[in-house]
């Protein structure tokens, strides 16, 4: 601690959480002392009587809805009883016992769209902006750009949307947020860091799309009933795919799976006709039910040694399926994990398998039991 100067103090001290902080760190050093008078912002959360510490602050900071603006109210969005967007005065009931002015107030608590528009004349900063479905209904399809993420259901079967361009700001996209939309082109920033379930499910006239490399996960039904989408590059980024991510996307022919993927949900990749080839990474230990189910021009697939369990109804209905090669690692195999996969003539079953469900072949195909 000698070895920081004052200055330096003031940069880490940003990072302080409660008032007791600031104060311990004054008295622990004498040359620290006037630490807090060196802020022109406040980085904590204040109330009347520890505003008192920050002397010369010109900017107020609101990090949470409950922080004391002293007397400086501003319209905010808010539900009522009857969970109804309502718009009000952030300080509606309160007593006002403190009043001061500031050259400017940044808001760093969540706010919707229409919250912005209704303090456009004040010398307020909002941080962090939803576009949320109410938003949409008023205001359109262009976000603007001082928008930080996306509502759930914000474009919820949004008819007369083709492409779309989304900000640099944003940061993630809300569950639902383009369910089945007419959705045929969409620009997706860097910025962008998470997709919510069933974010663009059902989008049947999309047919690409590039993921961020922010992106780590591809959340439940992220993609399903994709009916266009024809090739998707997943990047290195992603650990883990969600169930149904994939299921229904009726055009998709190859996929690549991230060697750094860990985790596959279920049905991730059922009904897509036209699949031909998967390849899965070593670094997945499940494949899930009903995870190909009637991929019905999936003609091979190779399965990593690192898998110990193949999923009830896995490959059922994969009319196409001729060969497949079950490594020695495999302990488990599902119910009706091959049923009705009518080119399947043989299969060579390693003796590490020790689990085998209810109707796992087609009754034609022949198993052989191998080292």
């Amino acid at each position: 601690m000698s070895t920081l100067g004052s200055y330096h103090m003031m940069i880490v001290s940003k990072y302080f959480r409660t008032i007791e902080d600031f104060i311990n760190v004054e008295l622990m050093c004498k040359k620290f002392g006037g630490n807090m008078e060196k802020f022109h912002f406040n980085p904590i959360s204040l109330s009347c009587k520890t505003f008192e510490y920050f002397l010369n602050i010109e900017t107020l900071h609101l990090w949470n809805v409950e922080d004391e603006n002293f007397g400086n109210g501003f319209i905010v969005n808010n539900t009522n009883s009857n969970n109804d967007i309502i718009y009000e005065d952030i300080n509606k009931g309160k007593d006002i016992t403190t009043k001061k002015m500031f050259y400017q107030i940044v808001v760093w608590f969540n706010v919707d769209y229409t919250t912005i528009t209704k303090n456009s004349e004040r010398n307020i900063q909002f941080k962090n902006v939803t576009y949320t479905q109410n938003d949409r209904n008023k205001f359109g399809n262009i976000i603007s750009q001082c928008v930080t993420s996306l509502g759930d259901n914000c474009f919820y079967k949004c008819s007369d949307l083709n492409d779309l361009i989304i900000p640099s700001k944003v940061t993630s996209i809300g569950s639902g947020c383009f369910i089945e939309c007419c959705l045929s082109s969409v620009t997706i920033p860097s910025s962008v860091t998470s997709f919510g379930n069933y974010c663009f499910c059902g989008c049947s006239n999309l047919r690409h799309i590039s993921i961020p490399s922010g992106i780590t996960s591809l959340n439940k039904f992220c993609f399903y009933g994709c009916n266009n989408l024809k090739n998707i590059v997943i990047l290195p980024s992603v650990i883990s795919i969600g169930d149904g991510c994939f299921g229904g996307c009726k055009s998709l022919k190859n996929v690549t799976i991230p060697t750094n993927v860990i985790s596959l949900g279920n049905n991730c990749f059922c009904y897509c006709n036209s699949l031909t080839n998967v390849i899965i990474p070593t670094s997945v230990k499940l494949i899930g039910e009903v995870f190909f189910k009637e991929c019905s021009s999936l003609s091979s697939v190779t399965i990593p040694s690192s898998v110990t369990s193949i999923g009830g109804y896995c490959f059922n209905r994969c009319n196409n399926l001729s060969n497949i090669i079950i490594p020695s690692s495999v302990v488990s195999i599902g119910d009706g994990c091959f049923s009705e996969c009518y080119s399947l003539s043989v299969v060579v079953i390693p003796l590490s398998v020790t689990f085998f469900g209810d109707n796992c072949f087609p009754s034609h195909t022949r198993i052989q039991r191998n080292q």
